[in-house]
């Protein structure tokens, strides 16, 4: 059956590679960012700013008003940020929160009255495998993905009774343009850090521009979308990606820290 989907971040990267899946499948698909246009995509273009209550709002009314329902939403809009804890912009650190914590709840709030009278829904919050550990300097980025995993916990069980259900898809690296639209804040030249950074954020990049690529995700999404029984995680990402958040509940918390530092070359 043709379902009426929500997708955030939808001008480029995984999202729009979600959103131009499902629409090619059938579905009625509203793709979301703050300045998208029509031209050229297959799914129906919306504007949207998950860091501005009335524009949230303004858009699943938009969406409620055409097609009576949403059946599911799908939080994807997101920004990457890379510093070391002593140096980061404060400034930078508040907006990656609003954005990608503050405005999945943005979003839920606003679509969750209407699941809920329909007594139906499927939620699914865009996470990061990076939201299993603090990784060293994208502790910000970690602890913004780690926000989305808890909220949507607790998501699932506050409305379970009412027929919606939630999860989060937890990607490692992904060959997106994340890189390029990162919050960065420079480590200054002669401190302690900055050989580290370097190396760290080499390690970054290169994890992206090696990862899977984003066309995976439309067949989990509407795997999910049919599935009787949907799983709090879905990780998509290479075997060491998923292996580390193993790893990291079963060895001691000083040989995982020394895993990760290796890793990084720090």
């Amino acid at each position: 059956m043709s379902k009426i989907v929500l997708v955030t971040g939808a001008s480029s990267g995984i999202g729009k590679v979600i959103a131009d899946y499902l629409a090619s499948q059938g579905h009625v698909v509203y793709g979301t960012s703050r300045s998208i246009k029509q031209e050229g995509l297959k799914f129906k273009a919306l504007p949207m700013d998950v860091c501005d209550n009335n524009s949230v709002k303004a858009a699943i009314d938009h969406i409620i008003k055409e097609n009576g329902k949403i059946d599911v939403v799908i939080n994807n809009a997101g920004i990457g940020i890379a510093g070391g804890c002593e140096y980061l912009s404060l400034s930078d650190a508040e907006k990656v929160m609003s954005t990608n914590f503050i405005g999945v709840i943005r979003v839920c709030q606003a679509v969750l009255p209407s699941m809920r009278n329909n007594k139906s829904g499927l939620i699914i919050n865009i996470s990061s495998i990076a939201s299993e550990m603090g990784l060293p300097y994208r502790s910000v980025y970690s602890s913004s993905k780690a926000a989305v995993d808890r909220y949507t916990e607790a998501l699932r069980v506050e409305t379970k009774k009412f027929g919606i259900k939630a999860c989060c898809i937890q990607p490692g690296g992904i060959k997106t343009d994340i890189s390029a639209n990162r919050l960065f804040t420079p480590v200054p030249e002669g401190s302690p850090y900055k050989d580290s950074f370097e190396r760290a954020y080499d390690a970054i990049n290169k994890s992206v521009s090696k990862g899977l690529e984003p066309e995976v995700f439309g067949p989990l999404i509407e795997s999910i979308m049919k599935a009787d029984k949907v799983k709090r995680i879905y990780r998509v990402g290479k075997v060491t990606e998923k292996l580390s958040v193993i790893i990291k509940k079963i060895v001691p918390d000083h040989m995982f820290e020394r895993i990760i530092a290796g890793f990084y070359k720090i």
